[in-house]
């Protein structure tokens, strides 16, 4: 009786469980899988290409040589004032740009460029009444064909040095100036890297005052030049203020403690360095000839000089792309 009970308990206590699912079978394609391998994950679609990296093409060489190239550059754009040399800078600058900064960059420094070229070259007739070939008359105004030339080639030259500096710009940091010139001149070069650094922070920090007293003030009150008085005020106040804060920071960084102070890159000559600034040195002077030669060969006034094909530009033109060579020469060793 005692055992008849107990099986009756046991089959009470099965029946009254709960019911456990069992796992389900196995795929029979499947028998022969490894049972420890983990499932296989979803495919993940391809990421995008990334965007191109821009490098330095001088970043191998001493600061000298880009330095010596970009300033003789900037020597050539703004004195060889002719046609053909003028579009040649502009066009090379801007080539340049496109591959050392990238094309967005370049489109962006342009827009503030191209309406100051413009108004350079529709006002250089208004203050400078000189040529032979009249297009209109305004009142007492002469309009000539020679004088919107002139000016035109002006404003082509302006936009020129300003894409040369920003292209000169990516070889020539701050820090690899500082590098160049702390034994000399450790002054004069933290003057001019704190001012390159000031001036942007300046009109940045007066934009943000501008907006916060326009948000915090009625229309009527935020109209003529008391805002703009009032943020030239708090500027002042802010630059002072950063200039106390530097101050104590330099001094407790040790600044002048050393008679030459130390650099984060060290800048090193070698045999490379020198055979590129020879190099160069050479080719700017035989450039600077042929632009001198079709500089004095032609005249704006008082009748334009006839332009002619010269086999002077096409080297000049070579000299103007060294930066793209070299760029398209590192980007062939990487691939």
């Amino acid at each position: 009786m005692a055992a008849g009970s107990a099986c009756d308990a046991l089959l009470q206590r099965v029946a009254a469980a709960p019911n456990v699912t069992r796992p389900a079978a196995r795929p029979v394609d499947d028998v022969t899988a490894d049972p420890l391998a983990r499932p296989e994950e979803p495919a993940q679609p391809d990421p995008a290409p990334a965007a191109p990296v821009h490098l330095d093409p001088f970043a191998t060489l001493h600061v000298a040589v880009p330095l010596l190239y970009y300033g003789g550059v900037l020597l050539l754009s703004m004195c060889a004032v002719q046609p053909v040399l003028v579009a040649l800078s502009l066009g090379a600058a801007l080539t340049c740009s496109c591959a050392l900064r990238g094309t967005k960059a370049t489109l962006r420094g342009l827009a503030p460029q191209l309406p100051l070229a413009l108004l350079i070259a529709l006002a250089n007739p208004l203050f400078t009444a000189q040529g032979s070939t009249l297009l209109l008359r305004v009142g007492p105004l002469a309009v000539y064909a020679e004088s919107l030339l002139y000016g035109a080639c002006m404003g082509m030259l302006l936009m020129a040095v300003f894409t040369w500096f920003a292209c000169a710009g990516v070889s020539l940091g701050v820090d690899r100036l500082l590098g160049l010139g702390d034994g000399g001149l450790p002054t004069v070069v933290l003057m001019v890297s704190m001012v390159a650094r000031l001036v942007p922070q300046l009109v940045r920090r007066g934009g943000q005052v501008v907006d916060a007293q326009r948000a915090c003030q009625p229309d009527s009150a935020s109209r003529g030049a008391a805002p703009y008085l009032r943020a030239s005020g708090v500027l002042v106040g802010w630059a002072l203020e950063d200039s106390l804060q530097t101050a104590d920071a330099m001094l407790a960084r040790g600044w002048g403690a050393a008679p030459r102070r130390t650099t984060y890159a060290r800048e090193r000559w070698g045999v490379r360095d020198v055979v590129w600034l020879v190099c160069l040195g050479v080719c700017l002077a035989g450039v600077g000839f042929l632009a001198w030669v079709a500089t004095t060969q032609y005249a704006f006034y008082p009748t334009t000089t006839r332009l002619v094909v010269w086999w002077g530009y096409v080297p000049y033109l070579v000299f103007l792309l060294v930066p793209l060579w070299l760029e398209l020469a590192e980007r062939r060793r990487w691939r």
